[in-house]
């Protein structure tokens, strides 16, 4: 950008809850602010990577369209097609009619979206007509509820997606009684009484979507046991549960206590949400069903003729949890696709991220 003659800043990220980042956000802002004011947002971070790549997690090759790399879909891509985007429109136009604000943040993949919580604590975004996250939209979209034609159906790209669910977080504990393994029935198995809880969320009612049924669950991890020949007395899981905007963390918790109350479990159980240091930083649900720029990005995108564009929501959580729900500003999840996202060989779809690009240009070309 600065080759471009282009004038950046960077800001380190900083947070009172967690010390010693030493990361930068990266911004640019351009246009005389007269006219329509657009936030453009992608993290630069990645998660770490894993083994099994046939193609070098850092090598960047490209093979049949698609270059892999650790990070590529997530969101290499879209920070691609969000720089081609802005340096396209300034050969163009030397100034715009309107302010193009351009973040490149750290801290999605870490915990409560640092880099776009110092952004947000900032500047103020609330007079903004709209924001665009360049995350993989088609991705994030899989088996996720189509708001247009009220179903789950089948992503395409390009895949406008506004709205998304958000998330908490519980540890469930168990306190069991123990006995010697000889005779179990002697005792209360905490691990036992565990399975018997994750089996049921497995076979639960998930029909997830952001205008249907409820969010899902999902165990993330188990802790306990006894190596001893003992019957275990203690166990805990942590549970991820997503909401939807008809929900909330208080009838999430009094249906989770129900569930639990109707397997009459032997052992006691305790269960504790995990809330983020600051409730401005939980992952809340959010629908913008009606947005006059919205509706602008998606009349250039195709369509077949005769059917209604689609428009996804995400069970996926991030940044635009929290770009949308703080400012109220409608958000738009807009980016290329790819394959194996927080995997090994992730690859980002090249002809997608050019055309992400273009559809970008395109739709500022017409509002600036």
């Amino acid at each position: 950008m600065e080759e471009r003659g282009l004038k950046v800043e960077t800001q380190t990220v900083e947070s009172p809850y967690i010390i010693n980042q030493n990361n930068s956000n990266l911004y640019l802002r351009i246009g005389n602010g007269n006219g329509p004011k657009i936030l453009l947002n992608a993290h630069l971070d990645t998660v770490s990577s894993k083994e099994g790549w046939y193609h070098g997690a850092y090598s960047g090759e490209e093979e049949d369209g698609r270059i892999y790399g650790l990070g590529a879909a997530d969101m290499k891509g879209g920070c691609a097609s969000a720089l081609a985007a802005i340096l396209a429109l300034m050969e163009r136009k030397d100034t715009i009619n309107g302010e193009l604000f351009l973040s490149f943040v750290f801290g999605e993949e870490a915990p409560f979206s640092l880099g776009t919580d110092t952004l947000l604590r900032e500047y103020d975004f609330r007079d903004y007509d709209l924001i665009i996250v360049t995350e993989p939209s088609p991705l994030l979209a899989i088996n996720d509820f189509c708001y247009t034609h009220k179903k789950i159906h089948k992503s395409k790209f390009p895949v406008p997606i506004i709205g998304a669910e958000g998330r908490i977080l519980y540890d469930i504990e168990f306190f069991g009684k123990s006995a010697h393994a000889s005779h179990p029935s002697q005792g209360i198995n905490a691990l036992h009484d565990a399975s018997i809880l994750i089996s049921q969320l497995a076979q639960f009612d998930i029909m997830s979507g952001i205008k249907m049924g409820r969010g899902h669950y999902c165990v993330l991890s188990i802790e306990g046991g006894d190596k001893a020949f003992t019957v275990p007395s203690y166990c805990k899981i942590l549970l991820n549960r997503q909401l939807t905007v008809e929900e909330s963390i208080k009838t999430v918790s009094r249906e989770l206590k129900l569930l639990i109350k109707n397997l009459r479990l032997k052992s006691k159980v305790k269960i504790t949400p995990r809330f983020a240091p600051n409730s401005e930083m939980e992952y809340k649900p959010y629908l913008f069903e009606k947005s006059e720029y919205i509706e602008k990005f998606m009349e250039r995108l195709p369509y077949s003729k005769g059917k209604k564009r689609c428009a996804f929501t995400t069970s996926s959580v991030g940044d635009f949890n929290l770009l949308a729900t703080r400012t109220g500003v409608p958000t738009l999840i807009f980016g290329p696709g790819g394959g194996n996202i927080h995997a090994p060989n992730e690859n980002s779809n090249v002809n997608e991220v050019i055309e992400s690009a273009n559809y970008i240009l395109d739709f500022f070309m017409e509002i600036f």
